[in-house]
């Protein structure tokens, strides 16, 4: 038996998560994108503990599956902090219930309403951000919880996504060091800026707000 069958049969609902590169047709070079988003999946893989690990399906999309929808968000965000320089990303979470028709065709054979519920969420993330006065930096966006807690994490998610959007590279790079536990005097050397640089774009740039909203919705969702 798979490990999503294993937990899906002892907890119920999971995080679904679908996702999909933003303009990728616009690319350049669409095979070396491609190819560093799927590193990319692979080293977000190796830091937050997914049930389904992250990995493409169909044209640009990409999906996992995670044990609750505050780890996935954590997922979504190291996802985009990793690939700012490259493309954009956005994403729709899904809570509910799985069904598995086939265990070897991962994540293909499957249904039920945390895919459905993230695949709606992925649709509204795309159109709210279109949509005459909301934030054309939104990207993110959850289903699928009770309607209190949904309504206040994709609030949440309006205020991050749109502070995301405002990053330039290197803070994102800062922001990513902070969320890794990294020494801003690592993440300097890194940028091959001072110490105090970093912390002033970690100030300016709302990163550590964004850092500790998400752990704070770890504890609250945990």
């Amino acid at each position: 038996m798979s490990m999503l069958s294993r937990s899906v049969d002892q907890n119920g609902a999971v995080a679904a998560v679908i996702g999909d590169l933003v303009r990728s047709r616009q690319h350049g070079d669409q095979s070396a994108l491609f190819a560093t988003v799927r590193r990319t999946l692979e080293d977000v893989n190796r830091h937050v503990q997914a049930i389904q690990p992250l990995q493409m399906t169909i044209g640009d999309e990409f999906q996992a599956v995670y044990s609750t929808v505050a780890i996935a968000l954590d997922a979504s965000l190291m996802l985009r902090l990793k690939l700012a320089e490259d493309c954009d990303v956005r994403f729709g979470v899904g809570w509910g219930e799985i069904s598995v028709y086939d265990r070897d065709v991962a994540p293909m054979a499957q249904s039920g309403t945390s895919w459905w519920n993230a695949r709606e969420a992925l649709d509204e993330s795309t159109k709210d951000a279109t949509r005459s006065g909301w934030p054309r930096g939104l990207r993110t966006r959850v289903r699928g919880l009770p309607p209190g807690e949904s309504a206040t994490i994709n609030a949440f998610l309006l205020c991050r996504d749109q502070l995301l959007s405002a990053m330039d590279a290197r803070a994102s790079e800062a922001t990513l060091g902070l969320m890794l536990g990294q020494r801003q005097l690592d993440t300097a050397k890194k940028l091959g800026i001072s110490q105090p640089a970093v912390s002033k774009r970690l100030r300016e740039s709302g990163a550590f707000a964004i850092i500790h909203a998400h752990r704070l919705l770890n504890e609250g969702l945990s």
